[in-house]
């Protein structure tokens, strides 16, 4: 055998794991599994107390909420009529003064505008598990951006509906959550908050939709209450909508 013939090569022993051994089992939620459920708070998690939304989910909520939380909304009711009686005491004492009646005037607006973001504040609390605090309904929170997104609203429905109503009317639908989405998120202004109303209503065009006619047929029958059935219906239906709002958005709700 000639002295310059290579060496024989040597097998490559098989890697840890190789031939014959039996594979390492998969991790947790691998081949095949389903995937471990999400954490609490995990931004793909249904809504706490929410589940798939429907209008009657939504009034069913509202005429819950209304009633474990009766004595509070009752005292924030006497509160409102009792401002309201003090506006008007005052109005009817200086009707002979034009400065004077506008002045009051304004300062009823503006309250106006306090009370209706208080008043969606404090049905976003309920929603949240906090206990509803009349004190809400009369605590200024981001009135300068409240009276901006009201005096923009109010001035493009109003022309809407002149332009043969239903533009008016449009605005007024699609604008509808602006102060849900004032009160709710710090961070936005009045023009944001519209804009965020306009797309989510577009979005959900349909369950809000269905939702409104269900709160317009709840106003009318309270209405022929005597206008007594008003104190339930009109809670339910500002109730109904923060669900509705909070649902639709994919955010916790309150059982």
């Amino acid at each position: 055998m000639s002295t310059n013939e290579p060496p024989p090569e040597q097998p490559v022993p098989p890697p840890s794991g190789g031939y014959g051994e039996v594979p390492p089992p998969p991790p947790t939620g691998g081949y095949g599994e389903a995937p471990p459920p999400p954490p609490p708070g995990y931004a793909g998690a249904p809504p706490v107390g929410g589940g798939a939304y429907s209008a009657s989910t939504a009034w069913s909520y509202g005429w819950k909420k209304f009633t474990s939380n009766l004595g509070s909304i009752l005292i924030a009711i006497l509160v409102l009529v009792a401002v309201q009686i003090v506006f008007q005491v005052l109005s009817y004492s200086v009707r002979g003064s034009y400065v004077l009646s506008f002045l009051i005037g304004l300062a009823s607006w503006i309250v106006t505008m306090i009370i209706g973001a208080g008043v969606v504040r404090g049905a976003l609390d309920i929603t949240e598990g906090r206990e509803l605090d009349p004190k809400t309904l009369l605590t200024p929170q981001k009135l300068g951006e409240v009276i901006i997104a009201s005096v923009l609203i109010g001035i493009a429905t109003f022309v809407g509906l002149i332009l043969l109503v239903i533009p008016g009317l449009l605005i007024a639908f699609f604008t509808s959550f602006t102060l849900y989405f004032l009160m709710d998120r710090p961070e936005l202004g009045a023009i944001d908050a519209i804009k965020a109303s306009f797309e989510f209503t577009k979005s959900h065009a349909g369950d809000v939709i269905v939702w409104f006619l269900l709160s317009l047929l709840t106003y009318i029958v309270g209405f022929c209450l005597c206008g007594v059935g008003l104190i339930a219906a009109i809670p339910v239906i500002i109730l109904g909508t923060a669900y509705t709002y909070k649902t639709l958005n994919n955010e916790p709700v309150a059982a």
